[in-house]
């Protein structure tokens, strides 16, 4: 378990360090890094998130495939009607979720109901390359670091992955957003 999750670890690095660059290969290593997640993620009866890291693998092809159309190039902030709409799928799909994972083994699901709903999100708006990505994807990684803290067995690489993804979600805001100013002037 512990390949999985250091493999995990350095597959979502690569990934987060490309994408906050703007790089479409990015999405090569979040498919890898997603199987890897798949596996961790059953063996810890994380049932939320083995489904999540399937929806997410078929994500990370659409990613591939779509950065390499100029229309899908630019990014762009949502409007709050975009903001309520996010936020209201969120909240709703995670007390769902809740009601499904808290009848099963897994260990924290109110936890993992709510990192799968916003990541499932925050992956949807980044292959929209939407800047407000960065925000949920914050928010997300913390609940994750907790996540994994939690575990009676915590998962440290996992765990400090989150951590640093926290601070990789400011930093590809700040570069997603001076991006943004450059294309639209």
């Amino acid at each position: 378990m512990i390949i999985l999750e250091i493999s995990a670890t350095v597959l979502g690095l690569l990934q987060a360090l490309l994408v906050l660059l703007n790089k479409r290969i990015n999405w090569v290593f979040y498919i890898l890094q997603m199987i890897c997640m798949i596996i961790f993620s059953f063996q810890n009866k994380f049932y939320g998130d083995v489904s999540n890291n399937c929806i997410y693998m078929i994500f990370g092809v659409i990613g591939f495939v779509t950065w390499n159309n100029k229309k899908t190039l630019l990014i762009t902030k949502c409007s709050q009607k975009e903001k309520i709409i996010y936020l209201s799928i969120i909240l709703v799909s995670t007390i769902i979720l809740y009601t499904i994972l808290k009848r099963t083994l897994d260990p924290k699901p109110l936890v993992d109901a709510f990192t799968t709903t916003s990541s499932f999100v925050a992956t949807y708006y980044m292959v929209k390359r939407k800047l407000d990505t960065w925000l949920i994807w914050f928010v997300n990684d913390i609940a994750y670091s907790t996540q994994y803290f939690l575990l009676d067995n915590p998962a440290y690489y996992l765990m400090a992955l989150n951590v640093i993804w926290t601070f990789m979600a400011i930093a590809s805001y700040q570069n997603w957003a001076k991006i943004m100013r450059e294309e639209n002037l």
